[in-house]
């Protein structure tokens, strides 16, 4: 438990040394998070164009549409603010020998590289998906009992596992490669299957996404239980998934490393 302190003690004082970065230039920061806030709003727009010709896309009406943006956003959103930043700094951590250095210290290195370094950029973004769903939440689109929200809470959770599980992947292939360029880019591609509901692809491709690679749990089940659509049976097979993947790629990772000689080989 001590140990377990000592190293969330870590990762506070590498977040508030982030956010000192940060303001040096309040001025940047300021616009960043603005710039987020309008590229949500143009990502609104869009969603809404498409109604301007159909009433609704594979069962899903326009209020309902904007129940799996916002989810979309509020996870997009999360994920960069914790992950993004580490991800993009892993190849460079291995090819100047800081990897080496940090895995010397008596830490656990998983945990100081996924979480060493935060971003506040999203913040415009994770703030109006909030909004949007409060909004949606009282037209009554949302179904704000009990049971959706400790369902939405769950799926959420497996939803962020399951990205960090791709998280962790991508930095074992930049500890294995020591170069992994546009590694941030492989995450894209991910959340641009996101946006939309996993109903609007062929069965095929929906059972895979269900399965052996479970992009519908990153925003379309989290926003079917806030419609109330999903079943507890979905979610709980999706918190399965993710806990599996999490526990094999935390393998993956620990045998990265042992096998890892240094930045020189």
């Amino acid at each position: 438990m001590v140990v377990k302190m000592r190293q969330a003690a870590i990762i506070l004082k590498l977040w508030k040394a982030s956010m000192m970065q940060a303001m040096e230039y309040r001025g940047s920061f300021a616009f960043s998070i603005v710039a987020n806030f309008f590229d949500f709003i143009f990502g609104f727009l869009q969603y809404m164009v498409f109604f301007t010709a159909a009433q609704s896309i594979a069962g899903w009406n326009s209020d309902q549409m904007l129940v799996l943006y916002g989810v979309f956003m509020l996870v997009f959103a999360l994920q960069f603010i914790f992950l993004y930043p580490n991800l993009v700094a892993m190849g460079d951590m291995v090819n100047s020998g800081n990897l080496d250095l940090l895995l010397t210290k008596p830490v656990n290195a998983q945990l100081i590289l996924s979480f060493r370094r935060i971003s506040f950029e999203e913040l415009g973004s994770i703030s109006t998906a909030l909004v949007l769903l409060g909004w949606l939440a009282l037209k009554g689109v949302i179904q704000l009992t009990l049971q959706s929200v400790a369902l939405f809470l769950v799926s959420i959770l497996a939803s962020m596992l399951l990205i960090y599980c791709l998280f962790l992947l991508l930095m074992c292939l930049a500890v294995f490669l020591e170069r992994l360029d546009n590694m941030a880019q492989l995450m894209w591609s991910m959340f641009s299957l996101c946006r939309y509901p996993v109903d609007v692809y062929p069965s095929r491709l929906r059972f895979m996404f269900f399965s052996f690679l479970p992009v519908a749990y990153i925003a379309s089940v989290p926003a079917a239980a806030l419609l109330g659509t999903a079943s507890a049976g979905q979610i709980m097979t999706g918190m399965i998934i993710a806990l599996t993947a999490t526990f094999a790629t935390t393998l993956l990772w620990r045998r990265t490393i042992r096998a890892y000689t240094s930045a020189g080989g």
